[in-house]
C-alpha cells in the first residue's frame, strides 16, 4: 500500500466514525431522556481530566510552543462556552417526577451544534496537518480543541444543573418538610 492510498484510508476511517457518532446523537438528542443530577459531572469531569494531562504534557515537551497552546485554549474555551450555550438553550427540559432529575430533549438545532462542532475539530485536524503543521502544533491544536469539548461540556452540565433545580424545588421541599414532620 502507498503513502497516499494509507492517508485515504485513515481519512475514510475519521468520517466513518465521525458518521457513527453523528448518528448516535442524532438519536440521543431528539429523544427525550432522563439527566440526573448524579451522573451530569461525568463526562465533563472526564474531558477535564484529559485536558490538564494534555496541558501537562506540553508544559513538559521541550518542542511545544506555549504561545499557540495558549491560543489554542483561549479560542477553544471561547468556542466551547458558546456551544455549550447555544445547547442549553436550544434543550428542552420538563420534570421527571423525581428529586434531582429532569427529562431533556435536544433538537435539531442541537444535533446541528454537535455536528457543527465535530465538523470544526475534523476541519482544524485536516488543514494543519495538509499545511505541514508540525507534531507538536498539532498536538496543541489537539489540546485547545479538547479544551472546546470540555468548556462545552461543563456549560452543558451547569445548564442541566439549573434546569434541575427550577423543576424539581417543590418535591425538594416536599420531602423536607414530610420528614422535619
Amino acid at each position: 500500500m502507498t503513502g497516499g492510498s494509507a492517508g485515504t484510508s485513515t481519512n475514510l476511517i475519521y468520517l466513518a466514525v465521525a458518521a457513527l457518532v453523528i448518528v448516535r446523537f442524532l438519536f440521543r438528542e431528539l429523544r427525550e431522556r432522563r439527566v440526573r443530577l448524579r451522573s451530569i459531572w461525568i463526562r465533563p469531569g472526564i474531558t477535564a481530566a484529559f485536558t490538564v494531562l494534555l496541558i501537562v504534557v506540553a508544559f513538559t515537551t521541550p518542542s511545544s510552543d506555549l504561545g499557540f497552546l495558549a491560543v489554542a485554549g483561549v479560542i477553544g474555551a471561547v468556542l466551547g462556552i458558546v456551544t455549550g450555550t447555544l445547547i442549553v438553550r436550544s434543550t428542552t427540559f420538563r420534570t421527571a417526577g423525581e428529586r434531582g432529575a429532569v427529562l431533556a430533549q435536544g433538537s435539531m438545532i442541537t444535533v446541528i451544534i454537535w455536528i457543527v462542532a465535530l465538523a470544526l475539530r475534523f476541519v482544524a485536524r485536516f488543514a494543519f496537518a495538509g499545511s505541514g503543521a508540525s507534531p507538536a502544533q498539532q498536538f496543541e491544536l489537539n489540546a485547545g480543541l479538547l479544551v472546546l469539548v470540555t468548556a462545552a461540556f461543563v456549560v452543558v452540565a451547569l445548564g442541566f444543573h439549573r434546569a434541575i433545580d427550577r423543576l424539581a424545588p417543590e418535591q425538594t421541599q416536599t420531602q423536607t418538610q414530610t420528614r422535619s414532620l
